[in-house]
């Protein structure tokens, strides 16, 4: 499945819990799944709504797509026009199966819209009260009574009651500024209401704000339900509490007014025992407050207070939990269900919090303070730092919802998910795959045998000597077994998979058994992906065509010149007359079958780049147009052999300079001269290089195989990509299709790890495969 999650900000850009769980969430999806996500950043020095894309810093597998959103310019815009475009730029190239909402602060509120347009189906989890208070929080920020909690949101009463700051100041003006904002409010609001018949199911962590969407949104009972959050339970272990002398109780999270640290304060600046509190958090403008409230305290108490500043929260056992003995939660709102009451119960480390919203469900045993009330708060922290027998009994206990007092795994919290998602999908008549595997197959047919010597082929090459060494050491050319492809074709059913690629290497046409495969892909109702030097032996090219045109999503032409000197000399065996001829004879039987039936497989020329062929890359391109070629698609030079190291595009810079002029040139071709169709031409792999592509050709790039494609060597060895074979075998050895099925090494813990850490390995890290990151 292909999963976008959007969410208003993710780690380690923003770290609060709704981010830190979308990480952890994001990290298990994508076991079994494609994720992306669509979240911003902050940077004033670029432009407003720069967009780029990056790998997660801690699991590769998953690309971020980012865009710069400066809060301070845009905190009050609600639609983004900018956003909004972005978005629907990235569904069209990604063609998700699935949106997740997380938070649309800071982004767009129209995001919503747009997926439904789309019939994509879509999730929103709910992490607090922002489609129903503007704020989010249910705290009116210019109330004369100090943050005093509001009892329901009233477009008059936002205006005048939180959004009073903003006035004019000026009394003239007075019904105007509470007109406008008002009005503002009133469109916002009448926007996120809206978003109710957008989502196709919510989801909630607590019950208290399930109650509150229902009841006070009317959200319908039955777009809705109840599912805590969960958590990576390897993070949350080996606690190791060196004994101090005093009690230690603790505060983890950000120190806005909301999160009742100043409570906290206040409550500790009471107890009469020696217990001392360390407060983590990121310092900021709030911070420098509390700090002057704790000056205000006596010295005894004040020397107590320790600020402990941020912390890593893939580190919190280390840095946090083992520093302390108990924590208090004091937030001043509703908190629907904080990740941090989790985490301690996980290390049955006691929690005093208040008896309000999501806090009071997850916290018993008479820890529970009167919400916003500091000699309750002091009292029970007074209690549990005296009383050692109810403290020992308390350590012993933990989440309260399991036998076992442990927490939500994230593998058992995305289980349930996938049921909610699968029951999105299927509401919206589409289908999904019920098992996880990959979406396409490359299957070596015959590596060993092709009627062509192209220079720059690992096998045939002239300057290749691959053939006379395994010919010395008696290893005979290998054929895959047809009984092979159909074992896993058969075994994929429920899978993702959808297409299958005969032999890239050798030339696939020769394949003594591609009539079954051919059969294979009617009987499975599945889609053939081809690659081709273009001669079409055996058969000739309108019989191939006449079979194929039907079953084929994508043909690629291997078509290195303009000219047939430069395409001979590179694809040596082939013949210039022969192969244009055989382009003109696919082409009619393709665009006949689409007149006749509606259908219509592309066609790709495929070349690699070359100093040989660079001068001709614009009149390649040129032809493809004219002729109703749908893609060029290139590679740059695996230079496998010394005597063609020097037609590499990406040799020096100087070379590296040559190619980036010469792909100005071919995007304004495309944009300037169109299909026949009125269509532009798609230029794939045609990208700007750095001075880094010397080395690397995509700095930080994303695999665009692992998780989603699979090979099948000619033995039935489960290869993760399309480098060459003795290179792959670097990655691992994952096992054999003939004797296990390719669903097991799909979800063996060889394979994900790959996943997580390929570019890790020198292979992937000099890959001309991978993709490049937008910038």
């Amino acid at each position: 499945m292909k999963i976008l999650k959007v969410i208003h900000g993710y780690p380690p850009y923003y770290s609060a819990g709704s981010e830190v769980y979308s990480q952890t969430l994001a990290h298990e999806l994508a076991n079994n799944n494609e994720v992306q996500v669509f979240t911003r950043y902050e940077n004033s020095f670029l432009p407003d709504f720069y967009y780029t894309t990056v790998l997660d810093r801690s699991d590769s597998r998953i690309l971020l797509h980012l865009i710069n959103i400066p809060t301070a310019k845009y905190r009050y815009k609600f639609i983004n026009e900018e956003v909004d475009r972005q978005f629907k730029r990235v569904i069209d190239n990604f063609q998700p199966d699935l949106i997740h909402f997380g938070h649309l602060n800071h982004l767009s509120i129209t995001l919503p819209e747009i997926a439904f347009k789309e019939n994509i189906p879509t999730i929103f989890t709910l992490h607090d009260f922002w489609l129903m208070c503007p704020r989010g929080r249910f705290i009116q920020r210019n109330s004369e009574d100090l943050l005093r909690l509001c009892d329901g949101q009233k477009d008059q009463k936002c205006a005048t009651q939180c959004y009073k700051g903003y006035f004019t100041g000026d009394e003239e003006f007075l019904n105007l500024d509470i007109n406008y904002w008002e009005q503002w409010v009133a469109t916002r609001m009448k926007h996120t209401r809206k978003i109710i018949d957008y989502i196709d199911y919510f989801i909630s962590p607590s019950k208290f704000l399930m109650d509150k969407f229902t009841q006070d949104f009317y959200v319908p009972i039955n777009k809705i339900s109840y599912l805590d959050y969960g958590f990576d339970l390897n993070r949350l272990k080996n606690r190791n509490r060196a004994q101090e002398k005093e009690f230690i109780f603790g505060y983890i999270g950000t120190h806005t007014p909301e999160k009742g640290v100043d409570l906290l304060l206040k409550a500790f600046s009471h107890l009469s025992s020696k217990a001392k509190l360390r407060i983590w958090g990121a310092a900021r403008e709030e911070t420098k407050a509390l700090k002057a409230i704790a000056n205000q305290f006596s010295p005894v108490v004040k020397e107590r207070i320790e600020w402990m500043g941020s912390y890593d929260n893939k580190n919190i056992v280390t840095d946090v939990f083992n520093k302390v003995d108990a924590i208090v939660v004091p937030s001043i709102w509703g908190e629907n269900s904080p990740l941090v009451i989790h985490e301690a119960q996980q290390l049955r480390i006691p929690v005093i919090t208040a008896d309000y919203g999501g806090m009071a469900e997850y916290v018993r045993d008479g820890l529970l303070f009167k919400h916003r009330d500091a000699s309750s708060l002091s009292e029970k922290m007074q209690v549990l730092s005296t009383d050692q027998e109810l403290y020992n009994k308390l350590t012993q206990k933990g989440y309260p919802y399991t036998e076992n007092g442990n927490i939500p795994s994230i593998s058992e919290h995305t289980e349930k998910l996938n049921k909610i998602y699968r029951n999105a999908i299927e509401k919206k008549g589409k289908s999904v795959a019920v098992k996880p595997g990959p979406w396409r197959i490359t299957f070596d047919t015959n590596p060993d045998y092709c009627n062509f010597a192209c220079i720059m082929c690992e096998c045939f090459s002239p300057y290749s000597k691959v053939k006379e060494e395994k010919k010395a050491k008696g290893i005979k050319p290998k054929i895959l077994s047809i009984e092979t492809i159909r074992k896993v074709i058969k075994e994929a059913a429920g899978t993702p998979l959808r297409e299958i690629i005969p032999s890239t290497m050798g030339e696939p046409l020769m394949y003594k058994s591609f009539d079954e495969i051919i059969n294979l892909c009617h009987e499975f109702s599945l889609k053939l992906n081809l690659t081709t030097n273009g001669s079409f032996p055996i058969k000739g090219a309108r019989k191939w065509a006449e079979l194929l045109v039907p079953i084929l999503s994508d043909v690629k032409i291997s078509w290195n010149g303009a000219t047939k000197e430069t395409h001979e000399r590179i694809m040596k065996g082939s013949k210039w007359e022969v192969v244009t001829e055989n382009l003109k004879t696919f082409l009619e039987v393709r665009d006949k079958y689409f007149s006749d039936t509606g259908e219509r497989c592309t066609v790709t020329l495929q070349l690699t780049f070359l100093e040989s062929n660079l001068h001709e890359l614009y009149d390649i391109v040129k032809m493809a147009i004219k002729n109703g070629i749908d893609r060029v698609k290139g590679h740059h030079l695996w230079a496998h052999f010394e005597e063609i190291k020097d037609l590499s595009m990406r040799r020096d810079e100087l070379a590296i300079s040559r190619w980036n002029t010469e792909v100005r040139r071919l995007y304004e071709l495309r944009d300037n001269m169109l299909l026949p169709n009125g269509k532009k031409i798609k230029l794939e792999n045609f990208t700007i290089l750095s001075q880094e592509g010397i080395k690397d050709l995509a700095p930080g790039g994303q695999c665009p195989f692992l998780g989603k494609e699979a090979w099948i060597n000619n033995e039935g060895k489960f290869s993760p990509c399309c480098a060459p074979d003795e290179l792959r075998k670097t990655l691992g050895n994952f096992g054999n299709v003939n004797e296990v099925k390719l669903e097991e090494i799909w979800q063996s813990s060889e394979y994900l790890s790959l996943q997580k850490n390929y570019l890790n390995y020198k292979l992937c890290k000099t890959c001309n495969m991978r993709k490049p990151l937008i910038n």
